[in-house]
């Protein structure tokens, strides 16, 4: 059974940069199921996303997910700013093994950083869910569809 708050806490969507696959092909069926849980938990929470973050470096907020793995986003909060309402990750890369290169995080940095202008640049909850739409956004529910649960 779903819990369903009542007391107007904030939507959590999930977007991955790219597609769900492109984010999974390198991870064994354990290490998926572990990633998404996280996603699904962090999701599920009262407390906004950034409460949960692992560690900040540039731009980015890392989530850990297994004893290794970890999940490079960017995590933006009561969103839109006049009537928030939600909370977003972008999931811009996943390593299982946390042997990262620096020019990537550079370069996911910028990534990150440009997300936040993006979704902070749109004004009404309207926009906001069309744009979630658009980006093919994930919910808790979704994620714990894709777990099975």
């Amino acid at each position: 059974m779903k819990r369903i708050p009542l007391d107007g806490s904030k939507e959590t969507h999930i977007i991955f940069e790219g597609n769900i696959p492109g984010h999974l092909d390198t991870l064994n069926a354990s290490e998926q199921r572990d990633l998404l849980t996280k996603l699904s938990n962090i999701a599920n929470k009262d407390a906004s996303p950034d409460a949960y973050t692992y560690e900040k470096i540039g731009n980015l907020d890392i989530f850990k997910f297994s004893k290794d793995g970890r999940i490079y986003s960017k995590v933006v909060t009561f969103v839109p700013e006049i009537n928030p309402k939600y909370h977003i990750i972008y999931v811009l890369y996943v390593d299982e093994d946390h042997e990262y290169d620096d020019g990537k995080l550079g370069r996911f940095s910028q990534q990150a950083q440009q997300k936040l202008e993006n979704v902070t640049d749109l004004e009404s909850v309207e926009d906001i869910e069309a744009y979630l739409e658009a980006n093919n956004s994930l919910t808790s529910g979704d994620l714990d569809d894709l777990l099975d649960r």
